[in-house]
């Protein structure tokens, strides 16, 4: 038997699934302890997921709820400025050097 479903079933699911993922990545975000150790690649799929049930909703539009994931955010950010994220060690040893001179 064939049945007609609602046009925001599928989105919503996607919509909800993707949800779980970008609490999941806030709280692996915020909760690390380690300023060094990075958090895994999983917050991503949160924005992919939001990405999805945009373009599949009847509202198009929506699709731009993906830019909620940081990742999606920082990814664009890396793409405009490529050294965005590299960490410049050269400064502080050159710093530490010179305090250690003066003393």
């Amino acid at each position: 038997m064939w049945f007609k479903l609602h046009p925001w079933v599928f989105p919503a699911i996607f919509a909800a699934i993707g949800l779980i993922y970008l609490t999941m990545g806030l709280f692996l975000l915020f909760g690390k302890r380690n300023p060094e150790h990075s958090v895994s690649g999983v917050p991503i799929l949160g924005g992919i997921h939001f990405l999805i049930a945009g373009l599949i909703s009847p509202c198009k539009w929506l699709a731009l709820l993906c830019v909620l994931d940081y990742a999606v955010i920082g990814s664009i950010y890396k793409f405009i400025n490529p050294n965005a994220f590299e960490r410049n060690n050269d400064n502080n040893d050159t710093e530490n050097k010179d305090e250690n001179s003066k003393t």
